[in-house]
């Protein structure tokens, strides 16, 4: 062939391609950026969700209120919408509004619940005639608005030997609420409470509200945070302090003092007060105050914890003792148990009996077969909510909006804490569609108080200065067996947060609650900023602790972290029993089980 007739086939043949494999190789790495683009775009927008949340429910005192929960999502949905157009420099839409057709849903966890924020039919028409035909409703389809769906609690139902179905409502930690018909003379009952070990706790002494959880000391303890409170809203003076706390009906109450000397009123109740918007509310209502007297300006909350825990979960076993996982309902039908499919749920427990607490099953710990199905119960519910919105998802795209599958890691996330899931689908990235999620946690809220955060305050040895550390931190270990630190107490993230005080527009004041004494207070490298040093802390709940060092393998015994366990188990537990529930046990207000 002359070389005149290869030059035709590669003018007619080999060119085009070129031209085509390089067309395509540039749109996929146009593709690629635009991806790139939206993912960081979706993750922004998420995490400012999160964060307008967490600034709205920290600074709220009605935050755990239904509707100003309402507000506080309906303001964080607000927020997302906004960052995410902002971050995309209008690229991909001129409004928030055009970007709703491809955000099919918003996912927020809540402690004992969820919202999805999506779109709804909220028109209907009416068809039949006449009192006595029957009339259907049918969804017109064609006005769909854009809102938060009904609240869904974690629940599932439970077939009894009896044959009665009764309903479990989870939360984020070991607290559930049941509700149902159990026959018999208990009839119909409602309780809520705290599942725990019951063998555990011993040695109770009502009077002094003093008992032992698993070995563990639980007594009055007096806790303590520094404020900065405006003194004259005229000047604009100032006043930084530390003041004893105790909770009152979920709500924080401080006792004044003055160079350090607690200060009472005429009748010998504690002067306390409300902190609100920086300044000092006092409390005149004599219920409060005498309770603050009454009690010392100590808190039990601890002890609470753990002695009504006791009690619920000793009736836990004598009428939820015998549900394994085969006695879970479907969702489906509602009627059906699981039975023999091991398939249906998430996390399979086989035959172990879910709310029977014992050594084998203590609630406290991750891995118990409670929590184990506590999870694949929430995972559950959400993944069917989930997939039903986005699914039915209408918009003026023709896209097929379906459920991603998630992985297991990012379930673990969104099964544990607060958290806002993000869905972005069907916009179009060259020859395809973008479809990924965003999965943000909280863990700087009032909605829960999980194991994990909980973080131990220590003084280090001969200096001003304190730390705190995770309760498995080496260092913390090694500091308090050897001396060198000194505990103070132990409290939740949001403790360790800077707090402002803004006296004017232009005036702010910062502060720490746990910097009190005029000491300093920093988050542990190793533990809190590096997160290297770390050991579990069912470990800790449990009393012991594997070191592992030059392959020698170092047992830590009870009485070793007793000190550190101390400490914890009395913050989770006073933590925990002075949220705010919105579940409650009838019984509390003076009801009586149905016959």
């Amino acid at each position: 062939m002359k070389l005149q007739h290869l030059a035709i086939v590669f003018v007619i043949i080999i060119l085009p391609i070129s031209m085509v494999m390089a067309s395509y190789i540039q749109n996929q790495i146009t593709a690629i950026e635009m991806q790139t683009a939206l993912d960081n775009s979706l993750i922004n927008a998420t995490y400012g969700a999160v964060q307008a949340f967490q600034i709205n429910t920290t600074n709220n005192k009605y935050s755990s209120i239904s509707d100003s929960k309402i507000r506080d999502i309906e303001a964080a949905v607000t927020t997302f919408y906004t960052t995410l157009l902002t971050s995309m420099d209008n690229r991909y839409a001129l409004s928030t509004s055009d970007l709703q057709e491809y955000v099919p849903a918003l996912l927020f966890t809540l402690y004992d619940g969820y919202y999805i924020y999506s779109s709804y039919d909220n028109v209907y028409s009416t068809e039949g005639e006449g009192e006595t035909e029957k009339v259907t409703i049918t969804l017109d389809g064609n006005n769909y608005q854009y809102g938060l769906k009904p609240y869904v609690y974690y629940s599932a139902k439970y077939r009894l030997d009896n044959g009665n179905i009764i309903v479990v409502n989870y939360t984020l930690d070991n607290e559930i609420t049941v509700y149902g018909d159990f026959g018999g003379n208990d009839g119909y009952v409602t309780k809520s409470g705290y599942l725990i070990n019951p063998d555990l706790v011993t040695n109770v002494d009502e009077g002094n509200h003093t008992l032992r959880y698993d070995g563990v000391l639980i007594e009055p303890e007096e806790l303590t945070e520094h404020l900065i409170t405006i003194e004259n809203q005229e000047t604009g003076e100032t006043k930084a302090d530390d003041y004893r706390y105790i909770f009152y009906q979920n709500q924080k109450i401080y006792q004044d003092q003055e160079n350090g000397t607690p200060l009472y009123n005429e009748d010998g109740t504690p002067r306390i007060f409300w902190y609100e918007n920086y300044i000092k509310t006092y409390v005149n209502d004599s219920t409060i105050r005498e309770y603050a007297r009454d009690c010392n300006m100590l808190s039990t909350s601890a002890f609470d914890y753990y002695y009504e825990a006791r009690e619920f979960s000793l009736w836990a076993r004598d009428n939820l003792g015998g549900i394994d996982q085969g006695d879970t309902i479907r969702n489906e039908d509602g009627v059906t148990p699981i039975g023999d499919d091991t398939e249906y749920l998430a996390e399979n427990t086989g035959n172990d009996k879910i709310f029977y607490a014992d050594e084998d099953n203590d609630p406290m710990l991750s891995s118990s077969s409670f929590n184990n199905h506590r999870i694949a119960v929430i995972r559950k519910s959400i993944e069917t909510n989930l997939s039903t919105v986005i699914a039915n998802y209408s918009s003026t795209s023709l896209y097929d909006y379906a459920m991603p599958v998630m992985g297991d890691d990012e379930w673990y996330k969104i099964l544990n804490n607060v958290s806002v899931v993000s869905f972005m689908q069907g916009m179009s990235i060259g020859y395809r569609y973008y479809n990924n999620y965003a999965v943000i946690t909280n863990n700087v809220n009032k909605e829960v108080v999980t194991a994990e955060n909980i973080y131990v305050v220590v003084k280090n040895e001969g200096t001003n200065e304190r730390e705190y550390h995770k309760p498995g931190c080496e260092e913390l270990i090694e500091g308090v067996l050897d001396g060198s630190m000194e505990i103070i107490g132990s409290y939740p993230t949001a403790s360790f947060q800077r707090q402002t005080c803004r006296v004017t527009e232009s005036d702010e004041r910062h502060y720490y609650l746990q910097a009190c004494g005029g000491d300093t207070i920093t988050g542990c490298y190793n533990c809190i900023v590096n997160a290297t040093a770390e050991y579990d802390v069912d470990d800790i709940i449990d009393g012991t602790i594997e070191h592992y060092e030059d392959e020698n393998n170092i047992l830590y015994t009870e009485n070793q972290i007793e000190e550190i366990r101390t400490s914890y188990l009395k913050a989770l537990a006073r933590e925990r029993y002075d949220l705010y529930k919105s579940n409650f046990d009838l019984s509390d207000l003076g009801a009586t089980d149905e016959e």
